[in-house]
């Protein structure tokens, strides 16, 4: 992780936008390093905002720490499963990802160019 500006940080994906185009699986087979692929990562390509002292500060995140992110989100939502709770943000984003996957609802690409 590393402090960026907010100019540097509007050129970058917001890490929860980014979180929602990838799952578990997504990262099992490799496919957050396809640069063709909605799961694609690039290393300090996402980046959080966090409030220090008042201030509102920016971080460029790495690609480990997203997939990080990613690993520990299935972790939580098997224990939620577990003990019987079932995860709203679970269910939308696997609708989510199904009509992305389907090309019913296009995605933009880190370009900008928009893909299906």
């Amino acid at each position: 992780m590393k402090a960026i500006k907010e100019e540097e940080a509007a050129r970058l994906t917001l890490l929860d936008d980014q979180l929602l185009l990838i799952t578990q699986d997504d990262v099992i087979h490799r496919r957050v390093f396809d640069p063709a692929h909605r799961s694609f990562v690039t290393n300090f390509g996402c980046y959080i905002k966090a409030e220090e002292h008042g201030k509102v500060r920016f971080y460029a995140v790495s690609r480990q720490m997203v997939l990080f992110a990613v690993e520990r989100r299935k972790a939580w939502r098997m224990l939620q499963s577990k003990a019987g709770v079932a995860n709203k943000d679970y269910l939308a984003q696997k609708s989510l990802l199904a009509k992305l996957d389907k090309g019913e609802v296009p995605w933009r690409t880190r370009e900008g160019r928009y893909a299906s």
